[in-house]
Parts: structure tokens; C-alpha cells; sequence
């Protein structure tokens, strides 16, 4: 008998007598929940936003871990330079490593002379400290506007190669009483450093800076 259709007796029929066949109305289709698929859909976006954030996020964060517990020291002798220890020098690099603490937050910081035996006029300040920073360029950006403050400020500011510890390092040029220098620094999540360069060009500054960093910087 098809689905759609059924044979009835009247009421008042007889035996023998024809049967009537009636259509059978279909029953009206019943809405299926949504909740399942509204559950499931939201799950996938819910997912793949996690997993966008992961892609995203994953390479700072793991920056951000190797490179937040910083240590700075100032070796006797580094990147063939010679620290300086006599009492001039010290009240130098001491005076500028006291406005330094004074302008930022910082956990620990330092400031050393170096002299180049070769030449003794190319000596080397370097001025820095430690923090968790979690903008460096900021930062170091400040640092170089620190010189704006204090010293005719420093032109052609450009970011150049950060050697093996990473971050960012950045080196200009600046007049100073004894002529024109180059001026670069480094900043990564951990540390922040200025190093001044006197009768050296910015290549030559920055290719420094990196030697001095190896063996200045160091992360546990």
C-alpha cells in the first residue's frame, strides 16, 4: 500500500460494497536541533583562532623567554679593547650611567670605558643595563634620545646588523667636542646598551658594538 494513501469502510458500508480511498495528508517535517552544528561550528572558529594566535605569537614569546634573563658584566678586556679603570675614566662613564637609572626602569645598570690600544683616542663608552623590556626598539629609541637631552643629538639613525644575540641594533652619528662620532646601541627583551665611538665610522662602530655585546651580554 503506498505511504500516501489508505482504504477505508464507510461507516454504513456492507460487505462487498466499494471501499473509499483517501489521500493521507504528509506530516509536516520536524525541524532537526542546530545546537550540534552551531556547537561544532563554534569550536572550529574558536580553534583556528587559538591556533592563528599560536603561529603568531609562538616566535615572540620564545624570544621573549630566551632572551628576559640578561646579565650584563664589563670584562677586563673585550672585543680587543682594554677597560679603563683609572679615576677619570670611571667618573665619565659613572656620570652617564647615573642619568641612564635615572630616566629608565631598570633592574641593574652600567657604565664602562674601553680603550683601543692601538689608537688611544678611539676609546669606546658604553652605558646600559637590564629589565624585562617588551618593546626594545621603543626603548632603544629612547636611549638615543637621551644624547637629544644632553648632547647635540644624533642624525642618520638606522637599524644595521644585530649580530648572533638578536634584537635590535641600531647606530648614527653625533658632533662632540673633539669632532664628529658614531653613536649605536642594542635593546632585546633582557638588556638596553648606548655605546659611543670617537674617531670611528658607523660600520666600524657597529661591528664593535657586536664583539663588545658577545662579551659583555649574557643570558642564562
Amino acid at each position: 500500500m503506498d505511504e500516501q494513501q489508505q482504504w477505508v469502510r464507510p461507516e454504513s458500508a456492507a460487505d462487498g460494497d466499494v471501499l473509499i480511498e483517501l489521500p493521507l495528508e504528509p506530516a509536516p517535517p520536524v525541524a532537526k536541533p542546530r545546537r550540534r552544528r552551531v556547537t561544532t561550528m563554534t569550536a572550529v572558529v574558536v580553534g583556528s583562532g587559538v591556533l592563528a594566535a599560536g603561529v603568531t605569537m609562538g616566535p615572540t614569546a620564545m624570544r621573549m623567554l630566551a632572551q628576559k634573563d640578561a646579565a650584563l658584566t664589563t670584562p677586563a678586556a673585550a672585543a680587543g679593547l682594554v677597560r679603563d679603570d683609572t679615576a677619570q675614566a670611571v667618573s665619565t662613564a659613572e656620570d652617564l650611567r647615573s642619568v641612564v637609572a635615572a630616566r629608565f626602569a631598570l633592574d641593574t645598570t652600567l657604565g664602562v670605558i674601553y680603550n683601543d690600544p692601538g689608537s688611544p683616542t678611539r676609546t669606546v663608552l658604553l652605558v646600559g643595563g637590564t629589565a624585562f623590556l617588551g618593546s626594545p626598539a621603543d626603548d632603544l629609541d629612547s636611549l638615543f634620545q637621551l644624547l637629544d637631552d644632553t648632547a647635540g643629538g644624533v642624525a642618520g639613525i638606522h637599524e644595521v646588523d644585530a649580530g648572533s644575540l638578536g634584537g635590535v641594533v641600531k647606530c648614527g652619528s653625533a658632533d662632540s667636542a673633539d669632532g664628529a662620532m658614531s653613536v649605536c646601541g642594542w635593546a632585546d627583551h633582557g638588556s638596553l646598551a648606548l655605546s659611543l665611538f670617537p674617531g670611528r665610522d658607523v660600520d666600524d662602530s657597529a661591528a664593535v658594538l657586536r664583539d663588545l655585546r658577545t662579551a659583555i651580554e649574557h643570558r642564562s
